[in-house]
């Protein structure tokens, strides 16, 4: 198994977040989906890859500033 982009930008969203059913609940989304995800079993929607991409932009961002 490998791990793509997006696997790799949902387990920075996920650490950011505070875990699993955090990310999951900010996201609106099944934790079983997410997991899924997080594994590299298939490619999150557009929509919630994007949200996740911000979740670790802004949270870099914040940690850059301090």
């Amino acid at each position: 198994m490998r791990a793509g982009l997006p696997a790799l930008i949902l387990h920075e969203a996920c650490e950011a977040a505070g875990g699993v059913a955090h990310l999951a609940a900010l996201l609106a989304i099944p934790e079983h989906e997410l997991a899924r995800w997080l594994e590299g079993d298939g490619t999150p929607p557009e929509d919630v890859y994007r949200a996740c991409a911000e979740i670790v932009l802004l949270n870099d961002g914040g940690a850059a500033s301090s």
